[in-house]
C-alpha cells in the first residue's frame, strides 16, 4: 500500500512540475509576444516619423568589371546632396576644384589612369539614363531618385 501512495506521491509532484513549467512558458510566450507586438508598433510609428525628414532613392555602383551593387530604397536626410549620398554609402576619395568635386575612388577602386567615375540619374519620362550635368556635389537628390555611378574610360 505504502508503494502505491509514493507513486502517485511522485506522479503528482511529476505532474505539479509539468504543470508549473507549462504555466511558465505560456506566460513567457504571451510575454514575448506582447513585446514583439508593441516593438514593431512602435518601429511602425518610428519610420512614419522619419519619413517626414528623409527621402528614399536607389543608388547603383557599377564598378566597371562586372560587380554591380545596388542599394534600394535608401532613406537619407532631406537636401543632401549626391557627394554626400555615396559618402555615407561608400568608402570614398574625392577632390574639390573649381568645377566642385571629383570622385578619384569609390570602396578602393579608382586606381587606372585611364578611366573616370562618371554619375548618371534616371530621367522618368524617357526611362534613359543620363550623364549627370554637373558635379555631385551640387547635385540635391529628391525623394524617388534613380542614380548610379560608374567606373568606366568614357
Amino acid at each position: 500500500m505504502q508503494k502505491i501512495d509514493e507513486k502517485k506521491n511522485i506522479w503528482m509532484w511529476a505532474s505539479a512540475v509539468l504543470l508549473c513549467t507549462t504555466i511558465g512558458a505560456s506566460y513567457f510566450a504571451l510575454n514575448y509576444q506582447y513585446q514583439n507586438t508593441r516593438i514593431q508598433g512602435d518601429y511602425e510609428a518610428l519610420i512614419e516619423d522619419v519619413k517626414g525628414l528623409t527621402l528614399t532613392i536607389n543608388m547603383m555602383i557599377d564598378y566597371g568589371d562586372g560587380n554591380v551593387v545596388w542599394f534600394n530604397n535608401t532613406m537619407l536626410p532631406l537636401d543632401i546632396n549626391l557627394l554626400k549620398a555615396l559618402e555615407l554609402l561608400a568608402d570614398i576619395e574625392y577632390t574639390t576644384g573649381e568645377y566642385g568635386a571629383f570622385v578619384e575612388e569609390v570602396n578602393g577602386v579608382g586606381d587606372d589612369s585611364t578611366k573616370f567615375w562618371y554619375w548618371f540619374y534616371l530621367d522618368s519620362e524617357t526611362g534613359a539614363w543620363v550623364l549627370g550635368p554637373s558635379a555631385a556635389d551640387s547635385w540635391l537628390l529628391h525623394d524617388g531618385d534613380v542614380v548610379s555611378w560608374k567606373y568606366s574610360d568614357g
